[in-house]
């Protein structure tokens, strides 16, 4: 027989589950009557007013699940992470201030939205495929990390990655998936900017040979691949070692990086790439240029070398530098390799030094 008394300690536990369900998911569930104390209720009274009462074990899951959604909370808040729960339609149930940080908005206005609206329309289909698949199986995942594009509140971008991972619940509980996530924004700047640092020669800010290796072997698969012409410019400074023996290596590390911005001044467009090959030496490669077009860009880099001044380094008017170049180009299989191309037009600048300096000469 359940008495009065029994009745009100389950209405007591069922309004304390109640309400902490409630402020942890910002829904309102409806709280149990609670009955006058001063009243007896007598068993039928009790089985006429009480439609549905609660077991023992409904009540120790219902507490299980909002000790568990508590627990949830306090961690979600605690940790120093961007971290939001969504439920089986990908709606946000809960988050904490660094996810809404990173969404751009207060976390009152994220609850109930979608989460996938903050995500960058190149990766909505992939996370709306994964949860239409999770719905019809609900069979536990973990997806990620993975880097994503965030689109904020304020329409400005945000790299991030994200991990999502579906939250072990219990038999009869609404199953959930918790996303976390990380701004990237830091990490992909600094990443960019030592992946610059690793490419570029110190002294000229131009492609360093690494980079030229790496460049050269792609525009080579690319030519070979497509039948496109590459050509390909080796540039030397005439008399180098007379000018650092003259004017001292300070004005000779001046002498190559004036050298290196005329060079650099004289790109036809972006996919060519001027780079220092080592010590006074320098190399150009254009995909997509015959020998006669790549002549032309020699030229130029001649004319532009030409009218380097000296003038802002306390030298005269009259100190002058030159370059010699030698050109080659693969074009239909005239190359076996990469490295062929680069002994062809190394003999074409030997045989333009040898000719007296200070011109272009092509491979034969």
């Amino acid at each position: 027989m359940i008495t009065s008394d029994n009745y009100q300690e389950i209405h007591d536990t069922l309004t304390r589950a109640t309400e902490l369900a409630k402020a942890l998911s910002g829904k309102n569930f409806p709280t149990p009557d609670k009955p006058t104390a001063s009243v007896p209720v007598e068993p039928s009274a009790l089985k006429s007013t009480v439609i549905a009462p609660k077991t023992p074990q409904v009540i120790e899951h219902t507490l299980d699940q909002a000790n568990q959604l508590s627990s949830l909370n306090f961690l979600m808040n605690a940790i120093s992470e961007a971290i939001f729960v969504v439920n089986d339609e990908g709606v946000i149930e809960m988050i904490n201030q660094h996810a809404a940080k990173l969404f751009g908005a207060p976390k009152e206005l994220l609850i109930g939205q979608k989460w996938t609206n903050f995500v960058n329309s190149a990766y909505q289909e992939e996370y709306q495929d994964l949860f239409v698949h999770w719905r019809e199986t609900f069979t536990p995942f973990n997806h990620g990390p993975k880097e994503i594009v965030l689109q904020r509140v304020d329409s400005s971008l945000v790299d991030a990655d994200l991990s999502l991972s579906c939250l072990p619940v219990g038999e009869h509980a609404k199953p959930l998936i918790i996303g976390v996530m990380h701004n990237l924004t830091s990490h992909k700047e600094k990443f960019a900017e030592l992946t610059r640092l690793a490419n570029t020669d110190k002294l000229t800010n131009l492609a360093n040979r690494h980079a030229f290796d790496e460049a050269l072997e792609n525009a080579w698969d690319d030519s070979r691949q497509h039948q496109h012409p590459l050509s390909l410019i080796l540039i030397d400074i005439d008399f180098f070692k007379i000018f650092n023996d003259n004017y001292g290596h300070i004005n000779g590390d001046k002498c190559l990086q004036k050298v290196a911005q005329a060079i650099a001044a004289a790109m036809p467009n972006r996919d060519c790439l001027a780079a220092r090959f080592g010590g006074e030496e320098f190399t150009v490669i254009l995909p997509n240029f015959s020998q006669a077009q790549a002549q032309r860009v020699a030229e130029k880099i001649q004319r532009q070398i030409s009218q380097i001044k000296f003038t802002d380094m306390g030298l005269t008017n009259e100190v002058k530098v030159s370059v010699s170049q030698g050109i080659a180009c693969e074009q239909k299989g005239q190359f076996r390799t990469a490295t062929a191309l680069i002994c062809a037009a190394d003999t074409a600048l030997y045989r333009a030094k040898s000719e007296g300096r200070n011109r272009v000469s092509l491979s034969l």
